[in-house]
C-alpha cells in the first residue's frame, strides 16, 4: 500500500507540474504579445525579485516539515505553529522586497510593481505550507486540482485583453486577488478541519523555537535560495546593464529552459529512492553501475533538448513571440547549460545519497559567486546577453566538475569515465552544429537521434534490463555493460 500511495503522489505530481506549465505558458505568450516592451521589461523585473524574495522567505523547511509532520503527537497544533512562522517570515521578506527595490530603482512603475506583486510572498508561503502538508498525507491531487483552476484563471485574464484592454499594473492587482483567491480554495479543500486564521494567529510560537528550527536546517535555505538567485540575478543585472527590453528577451528564453529542465528534475527525485535503496542494501558496485547508467540517460535528455532548441527555436519563436525575434539567437546560447544541467542535477542527488549535504551546498555557492563574477567581468568589456549566458555555461561547467572531484574521491566513478563523459558532449556539440550548416533541420535532428539512440541502446544493454526490471518484466540486472 505505501509504494502504491508513494506512485500516486509522484503521478499527481506530474501532472499538476506539466499541467500548470502548459497554461502558464498560454498565459506566458499572450501577456508578450499585448504589452509594450518596456512596461513588460519592469513587469519582470519587479517579478524577479519577488521569485528570490520567496526563496528566502520559506525557509527551507519544506523537507522538514514533510517528514515531522508523522511524528507529531498533535499535528493541528504543529500545523498552526508552522503557517504562523510561514507567515511571519512572509511579512518580513515582503518589507525586504520593497526596500531593496526601492534602493536600486528609480522608476516609479517598477516601485509600484514591486509592492504589488511581493505581497504574493505572504500568501505563497502559506501555500507552499499546504502543499507539503499534502505531500505529507499523499493527497497531491488537492494541489492538482487548486493550482490548474489557478493557472486557467491567469489565462482567463490573459484572454481578456482582447475584449477589455487593461494596464500592466491592473494586471498585476488581479493577479494578486487570483492568487487570494488560490489560497483560500487550499485552506478550504486541504486545511478547513485544522487550521484558520484565528488558531493560527492564536498558536503559540517562540523565538527561541524559531531560532533552533532555522539553524537546524541553515544549509537547505542556502541551497534553494541559491538555486533561484542562481538564475534571477541574471535579470538584475540586465536591467541595471542593458535596455530594460533586454528582460524580456531573457524572459523568453528563460521560458524554454524551465520546461526542458522539468523532466530532469522531477525524473532525479523519482529515481532518488531507487538510488538511495541502491547505496543501502546492494553495495557500491551496483549503486556506481546503476549512477552511471542514470548518467547517460540524463545526459542524452540534455543533449536532446539542446538540439531540439538549436534546430527548432527559431520558427516557434516567430510565432508565439514576434516581438522578441532576438529571443531565438540567445535562447540557442541558454541552452549551452542543458548540455550539463541534468548531469549536475543528477549528481547533488548522489552527493545527498552519500550525506554530504554540506558540500553540495558550498558547490552552490562557489559557482553562484563564479556566475556573478564572470558576469560583472563580463559587463565591463561587452554589454550584450551573451554575457549572461556564458557566465551561467562557465560556472555550471565549474559546478559539475567540482562534483566530479568529489565523486572521484568517493570511488563512485573514475577520472576514465569522467574524460569519456566530457569527450562524448564536446564532440556531439561540435557534430552536431557542424552539420547544422549542410542539412535540413528536420532531417538532421531525426538522422542524429537515430545513430545517437542506436549507439547509446546498442552498446549498454543495461537501459532495457533496468526499464524490464523496474516494470517487472524482467529479472533484475545493471551488473554489467554486455
Amino acid at each position: 500500500m505505501a509504494g502504491k500511495g508513494v506512485l500516486k503522489n509522484s503521478i499527481w505530481g506530474l501532472a499538476s507540474q506539466f499541467g500548470q506549465q502548459g497554461l502558464l505558458i498560454i498565459f506566458f505568450v499572450i501577456v508578450n504579445r499585448n504589452f509594450p516592451k518596456n512596461d513588460l521589461g519592469n513587469y519582470y523585473v519587479a517579478n524577479n525579485f519577488y521569485q528570490m524574495m520567496v526563496s528566502f522567505s520559506a525557509l527551507g523547511l519544506g523537507q522538514w516539515f514533510i517528514r515531522q509532520l508523522p511524528d507529531e503527537v498533535d499535528q493541528k497544533a504543529f500545523l498552526n505553529r508552522f503557517l504562523k512562522i510561514q507567515i511571519y517570515s512572509g511579512i518580513f521578506f515582503y518589507i525586504a522586497n520593497v526596500v531593496i527595490t526601492y534602493f536600486l530603482y528609480d522608476d516609479r512603475m517598477i516601485l509600484i510593481l514591486s509592492a504589488l506583486i511581493g505581497l504574493n510572498i505572504i500568501f505563497d508561503n502559506i501555500i507552499y505550507t499546504i502543499r507539503n502538508l499534502n505531500i505529507a498525507q499523499f493527497e497531491q491531487n488537492k494541489t492538482f486540482t487548486v493550482l490548474t483552476i489557478d493557472a486557467a484563471a491567469r489565462v482567463l485574464l490573459a484572454v481578456l485583453i482582447y475584449v477589455y484592454p487593461y494596464t500592466i499594473i491592473q494586471m498585476s492587482v488581479v493577479l494578486v486577488l487570483i492568487r487570494i483567491f488560490t489560497l483560500n480554495l487550499f485552506l478550504r479543500i486541504s486545511t478547513s478541519k485544522s487550521a484558520n486564521f484565528s488558531s493560527i494567529m492564536f498558536s503559540n510560537v517562540s523565538w527561541d523555537y524559531v531560532k533552533k528550527l532555522v539553524f537546524a536546517n541553515w544549509p537547505f535555505i542556502i541551497v534553494g535560495s541559491v538555486s533561484v538567485i542562481y538564475w534571477r540575478i541574471g535579470n538584475v543585472f540586465i536591467s541595471k546593464y542593458l535596455p530594460v527590453f533586454n528582460v524580456n528577451i531573457y524572459e523568453v528564453s528563460f521560458k524554454f529552459f524551465s520546461v526542458a529542465e522539468l523532466i530532469p528534475v522531477i525524473v532525479s527525485s523519482t529515481i532518488f529512492a531507487v538510488l538511495l535503496k541502491a547505496y543501502r542494501e546492494d553495495g557500491m558496485e551496483h549503486f556506481n553501475k546503476l549512477y552511471q547508467l542514470f548518467f547517460k540517460l540524463f545526459l542524452v535528455y540534455g543533449f536532446l533538448s539542446f538540439t531540439f532548441i538549436y534546430s527548432f527555436v527559431d520558427p516557434i519563436v516567430h510565432v508565439a513571440f514576434p516581438k522578441q525575434p532576438e529571443a531565438a539567437y540567445n535562447t540557442k546560447e541558454m541552452f549551452l547549460t542543458m548540455l550539463v544541467f541534468p548531469t549536475a542535477i543528477l549528481q547533488a542527488n548522489i552527493l545527498i545519497i552519500l550525506k554530504l549535504e554540506r558540500k553540495d551546498m558550498w558547490l552552490n555557492v562557489v559557482s553562484l559567486f563564479v556566475n556573478v563574477g564572470l558576469a560583472l567581468t563580463g559587463f565591463m568589456f561587452w554589454r550584450t546577453l551573451s554575457v549572461i549566458n556564458f557566465s551561467i555555461f562557465i560556472s555550471f561547467i565549474v559546478f559539475h566538475l567540482l562534483q566530479d572531484y568529489i565523486l572521484v574521491k568517493n570511488k563512485v566513478a573514475t577520472v576514465l569515465e569522467i574524460v569519456y563523459g566530457y569527450i562524448a558532449a564536446i564532440a556531439g556539440f561540435a557534430g552536431y552544429v557542424f552539420l547544422a550548416k549542410y542539412l535540413n533541420n528536420y532531417l538532421l535532428f531525426v538522422l542524429f537521434w537515430i545513430v545517437v539512440l542506436g549507439l547509446v541502446v546498442g552498446t549498454d544493454k543495461r537501459i532495457f534490463e533496468f526499464i524490464k526490471d523496474k516494470t517487472g518484466r524482467g529479472t533484475p540486472a545493471v551488473e554489467g555493460n554486455e
